[in-house]
């Protein structure tokens, strides 16, 4: 036999069990905050920084094409797109990340003879570069909110100790 007052009573402690449950999950789910952080996020490709004070030589239609760099000259970094306040931070984690041979600037005197034959018909040019790495970067913060906001984003063309001549061809 079934007692109303038992059933009753039941049911009361079923209701206050569900609403003390979701008084107190959602209590600490109404205070629960996510860490802060700032933080980047990069990726890279080959780029050729130039050496300032060494032209770019030029020669043919066809035949051969020879440079010796004999006189000094710098490969800096360069802006391309973004804030200049961030290069340092960005330079520091591209190091890391990226390539323990970027710098922020390559300054040589070193003498190097170079040589390459030229397609008939076509012209050839040298340049003196550096062989470091075009960076891209973007600036994110993790806000208490536990969501995700874009701060800034970037590229940076950073030299590399390594250098040496690029050869190309055109048609004219």
């Amino acid at each position: 036999m079934h007692h109303p007052s038992a059933r009753r009573i039941l049911a009361t402690l079923v209701t206050t069990s569900t609403l003390l449950s979701l008084m107190v999950f959602g209590a600490v789910a109404a205070s629960a905050a996510c860490p802060t952080d700032v933080r980047y996020s990069l990726t890279s490709s080959a780029v050729r920084v130039p050496f300032s004070g060494v032209p770019i030589f030029k020669n043919g239609p066809g035949g051969h094409v020879s440079a010796t760099r004999s006189y000094s000259g710098t490969a800096t970094y360069q802006v391309t797109a973004g804030a200049e306040s961030e290069v340092g931070a960005i330079f520091a984690k591209a190091k890391v990340s990226i390539s323990a041979s970027l710098t922020k600037s390559n300054t040589t005197g070193t003498t190097i003879t170079y040589s390459h034959n030229i397609s008939a018909g076509k012209y050839g040019h040298l340049q003196y570069v550096s062989w470091g790495k075009k960076v891209n970067w973007k600036k994110y913060e993790d806000t208490p909110q536990c969501t995700t906001r874009l701060l800034g984003s970037g590229s940076i063309n950073f030299p590399a100790t390594e250098e040496g001549w690029y050869f190309w061809q055109t048609a004219s």
